[in-house]
């Protein structure tokens, strides 16, 4: 692929994603998404086959996206290593990149029925089955309390994560209700609680921060999306 052709997949994966945003996948068009980068459909068929395709790549690139910024952010922490660590890095990437907080929510607004598609990244290993890979790998290391019913806190971790989202992503720092509380507050509430309940007495968090580091690698690895390259006359899409 020439440096050419690599910029023009980027615009139009970057059009692809703001339109997902605004106005979901039920009313993506390929048309539209060419429209916005000022490029022919067929071209646009030249890089993606079809819209599901097109959805598969936007999808893969900003779980990479999401991932690099939830590594960095857990490096910087100097608490980074708890279960509470992974928490406040993860929460905190989300806020930055609203498409991934929509995937991380399964967000019906935004993928609609893409959520169901057969082979899509929603269709792909249960989150929870991920997390508990993490959580199985902490334990082992003795930075998780040894009782600590890693199934179960795998499945109320993955609840927590986009419910908090949907509560307060949307809305900004400032909460519409003033009995609601903060952003920052639930944050630093849930990574207290988190930590003070599966965190032991003299856990080696440096441990545990390479056991987050090498898991979020090698989530990374397996966030390529499917072959999108078509033919020299382009697909067809049942949006266009």
């Amino acid at each position: 692929m020439s440096v050419n052709e690599t910029e023009r997949e980027q615009a139009i994966l970057d059009a692809a994603a703001g339109l997902l945003l605004r106005f979901g996948y039920a009313k993506l068009t390929m048309g539209d998404v060419a429209g916005a980068v000022d490029l022919h459909r067929g071209l646009v068929y030249l890089c993606f086959k079809s819209k599901d395709d097109l959805v598969d790549a936007v999808v893969a690139r900003e779980l990479d996206r999401y991932a690099t910024a939830w590594r960095e952010r857990l490096e910087a922490d100097p608490e980074g290593g708890s279960v509470g660590s992974m928490a406040r890095a993860m929460l905190g990437a989300l806020k930055t990149l609203p498409l991934a907080a929509a995937i991380v929510a399964r967000d019906e607004e935004v993928f609609g029925k893409y959520l169901r598609k057969p082979g899509s990244h929603f269709q792909r290993q249960p989150p929870a089955a991920r997390t508990r890979e993490f959580l199985d790998a902490m334990r082992d290391a003795g930075v998780l309390r040894p009782e600590v019913d890693t199934r179960a806190m795998a499945f109320l971790t993955d609840a927590l994560t986009p419910a908090v989202r949907r509560a307060f992503l949307r809305g900004g720092d400032a909460p519409a209700d003033p009995e609601q509380p903060s952003w920052e507050q639930v944050l630093e509430t849930l990574v207290d609680l988190l930590d003070r309940t599966l965190t032991p007495p003299g856990a080696d968090l440096a441990a545990g921060k390479a056991i987050l580091v090498e898991g979020l690698d090698k989530a990374r690895a397996g966030f390529a999306p499917r072959n999108h390259r078509t033919n020299e006359h382009g697909g067809a899409d049942e949006n266009d």
